[in-house]
């Protein structure tokens, strides 16, 4: 609306001419692999190891105790996850992926009778919850039951399940099914008679009489202390946390267990039992029962489950944890189409060699060579790393698989026109030092080689695109960084006009964001076009056009973006 600021002086600030693009970024990452613990199938956004750890529970050993080789059912995600926060990731979204035989660990609270207080439940599967341990112990404070629901109480008398003790903290509440209202009842305690508007509380038979005579239909909420010595004190414990509740039976301990972190539960054939306590060993620590039973689910495991849950997640980097060149096509089939117009999470997939074979090193590289992948979205590292196996501290040989996980993380802290050749990956040490010959070889052959010169450092930046401008990671990320801003610059544009004032606005700020590309090295030169026809206006379609010449490149590259 035009504003007077003087007499016969209209001023009218148009708000498209105000709108600047956001920040953007390409360095977010995706990590799809087996864990031990965690949701399946949904992705988890960390930031740091102790999310993963909290998240996912640590990994297994890579060797197998009883072969002294690799294993092929090792868990993939956290192992992975170390590497890429150890050499530079900080966003990741991280999915957990598991085959159907994944289940979670149970454990039965036992009672005095054959039968059991409640059914504890891991809340997720895997093998972490066999790690979770319970121990029943004499309370040492009052219980506290809460909300106990009395139904169908018929006159002035009930009673309820354990001995009330003395407490400003009991409550009882009834709920008029004729009215509709809740009413808080005044407590008296025997030997004082309940008058009308009050309860009287009679601990020796656990009676509650009221003043006035309730109908079938009137519900009684009661909570009220309980005696210590009536209770438990109930530990759950899974390494050094400890999660502690004070409960008076099975069904108390289910209901409290709703806001465990580790364990969901249900009452038990039992419920009204108080749990029975863990025996007690002389100057002993308290002894945990443990759960059983968790499974991870990492063999045959769905991967592409995993990767169909990351498709909307703003992630640009991703890695299958774990996985060689023979996942490098589905990878790639995902970044395609995570980069259409459609889906607009434009990403390129890093993947690595096999585990060499020592006695046949020159047959393990005709085979990383022999490779069959082709496209500007997808990276193929070799040779493996050497690494500390945390769960028994032993170096070990991981394959090119993870060292795709460590160079991720690297190139995930580079901006957009930071080029990954010849930088340093600092890692232990390498599978195998390659030769110049081979490492020519790797070159022709679309692999981004690790060499040992001064450190070890990455030969050369590439895709495995066979020639054209996105050989090149600098360059496909480099104009996957300005499609990004483009769709930032347009967003704050969707609802208005579309026509040449607006497109003209929108124009302005998409150049206002290539020309900070410029600023900032990445682009050389650029021009941009926004055009529509009539019938693009009415649908309200926008044709961007932009020529966008990367550094480092001497192409010229287009691109065209419809916008609605």
């Amino acid at each position: 609306m035009a504003e007077m600021i003087l007499p016969g002086t209209y001023i009218d600030v148009r708000p498209e001419g105000l709108i600047a693009p956001g920040q953007v970024t390409v360095g977010n990452l995706g990590v799809v692999g087996t864990a031990a613990k965690g949701p399946i199938g949904v992705p988890q956004l960390l930031g740091s190891m102790a999310d993963a750890l909290q998240t996912f529970y640590g990994y297994d050993s890579w060797i197998d105790p009883g072969t002294l080789l690799p294993r092929t059912d090792a868990l993939t995600l956290t192992r992975a996850l170390e590497l890429v926060f150890g050499f530079g990731g900080s966003v990741v979204y991280a999915v957990r992926v598991a085959s159907g035989g994944a289940a979670k660990g149970t454990y039965t609270v036992p009672t005095a009778t054959a039968g059991h207080g409640a059914t504890l439940t891991a809340k997720t599967e895997g093998t972490w919850s066999n790690d979770l341990g319970v121990n029943v112990a004499a309370a040492t404070q009052d219980a506290y039951v809460n909300d106990k629901q009395i139904t169908g109480v018929v006159g002035t008398t009930t009673t309820v399940t354990y001995t009330p003790k003395q407490s400003a903290r009991n409550r009882v509440t009834r709920h008029d099914h004729l009215t509709g209202q809740s009413h808080a009842l005044t407590i008296v305690y025997d030997p004082t008679a309940a008058a009308a508007g009050q309860v009287s509380i009679k601990a020796s038979t656990k009676e509650l009489t009221f003043g006035d005579a309730l109908a079938a239909l009137d519900k009684v909420d009661v909570s009220y202390v309980v005696d210590a010595a009536n209770a438990r004190l109930v530990t759950l414990q899974l390494g050094h946390l400890q999660e502690t509740y004070i409960v008076v039976d099975g069904a108390d301990l289910a209901k409290q267990l709703a806001a465990s972190a580790w364990v969901d539960a249900v009452a038990g054939t039992a419920p009204t039992e108080l749990p029975t306590l863990t025996p007690v060993i002389a100057n002993q620590p308290p002894v945990f029962s443990s759960f059983n039973g968790g499974l991870n689910g990492e063999t045959a495991a769905d991967y592409n489950a995993g990767l169909t849950a990351l498709l909307n997640e703003p992630a640009h980097i991703i890695v299958g944890a774990g996985q060689d060149d023979s996942f490098g096509n589905k990878l790639d089939a995902h970044c395609q189409k995570a980069s259409t117009d459609a889906i607009k999470h434009d990403r390129i997939g890093i993947v690595g060699s096999k585990l060499m074979n020592q006695a046949g090193l020159e047959a393990s590289f005709d085979g990383i060579i022999g490779h069959n992948l082709n496209s500007d979205r997808i990276v193929f590292v070799a040779p493996g790393i050497r690494a500390t196996d945390t769960p028994t501290g032993d170096e070990v040989t991981l394959p090119g698989a993870y060292t795709a996980a460590a160079f991720a993380g690297l190139l995930s802290s580079f901006s957009p026109q930071v080029s990954p050749t010849n930088k340093t990956l600092p890692v232990d040490e390498l599978e195998t030092h390659f030769d110049s010959a081979h490492l020519t070889q790797l070159l022709q052959n679309r692999v981004l080689a690790v060499e040992a010169r001064q450190g070890f450092r990455i030969v050369r930046g590439i895709t495995t695109t066979t020639g054209g401008a996105f050989a090149q990671i600098t360059t496909r990320r480099i104009v996957d960084y300005a499609k990004f801003g483009v769709r930032s610059a347009a967003t704050p544009f969707i609802g208005l006009l579309n026509n040449e004032r607006v497109r003209g606005a929108l124009r302005a700020s998409i150049s206002m964001f290539l020309a900070n590309m410029i600023d900032d090295e990445m682009l050389e030169s650029y021009a941009v076009s926004v055009t529509a026809t009539r019938a693009q206006e009415i649908q309200g379609i926008v044709d961007v056009t932009l020529v966008l010449r990367p550094v480092f490149s001497i192409d010229f590259i287009k691109v065209t973006m419809f916008l609605q």
